[in-house]
């Protein structure tokens, strides 16, 4: 690691007169090669020397293709309860699963990330994999759709690939379109089932059970769509904001 000072100059975001601190390192990996890669940050961050070395390391890594699957995240969506604290776990893609990985699944690039050497061979190669970009895709979305089965339960699940694509499985739906619907209705189911616990923790099982017997449904497993379960939220909430009228 080399640790370089530069000269004051201005800042455009702020017009302030602000030093950087440059940082050089260099990786060896024995019997295989070296890299070398470089960070910077402003000196008016308190930890300057460490933000600048850990972006000069991470560089440096990525040109082994170290963690480079991490220049391929996106930002995503999600909502948060009064802690800031999501309220769903998060899913990785499945491209970065070892699993996905073994089936094949690869992340598509995002605009403006540029991946050196890898994108170079890629493009020497004849590119095979931007050659069926709509294919990575599909395998993907399918990837995504087929994780929802287990945290929904097999009848919601299957009556919304039903209600929303008419298949049984969806590895038989071919249409980006279609599969993207698809996705956004059982994100919005696991979100219902999220805020339908969330209630269950106020109001009690007992309060689910009326309702549930309200609608001739003699468990959750009953239900198979999303006008269902949304009905069954919103009565739980009411009475949950009864007893706790703060919410």
């Amino acid at each position: 690691m080399a640790f370089i000072p530069a000269a004051n100059f201005q800042r455009s975001r702020d017009q302030q007169t602000v030093a950087k601190v440059f940082v050089t390192c260099e990786l060896t990996i024995f019997a295989l090669d070296s890299h070398s890669a470089t960070g910077e940050e402003w000196t008016d961050n308190d930890n300057a020397g460490t933000s600048a070395e850990a972006q000069a390391f991470k560089r440096a890594c990525a040109c082994f293709g170290l963690g480079r699957y991490l220049y391929y995240f996106d930002g995503v969506w999600v909502d948060l309860d009064e802690r800031k604290q999501p309220k769903t776990a998060l899913k990785l893609f499945g491209w970065a699963t070892p699993e996905g990985w073994r089936q094949g699944l690869r992340p598509q690039p995002i605009a403006g990330v540029h991946s050196g050497g890898a994108a170079s061979a890629s493009v020497d190669s004849g590119s095979r994999e931007n050659q069926q970009p709509a294919k990575n895709d599909i395998a993907e979305l399918v990837w995504q759709i087929e994780a929802f089965e287990k945290p929904l339960g097999k009848s919601l699940y299957r009556g919304l690939l039903k209600r929303i694509a008419r298949v049984g499985r969806p590895s038989q739906i071919q249409d980006m379109a279609l599969l993207r619907k698809l996705l956004a209705h059982l994100q919005g189911a696991e979100r219902g089932l999220g805020r339908l616990e969330t209630a269950v923790g106020i109001t009690g099982p007992e309060a689910l059970a009326r309702i549930l017997k309200s609608l001739k449904l003699d468990s959750m497993e009953r239900i198979d769509n999303l006008k269902t379960l949304k009905e069954i939220v919103l009565k739980l909430e009411e009475i949950a904001r009864r007893k706790q009228p703060n919410l």
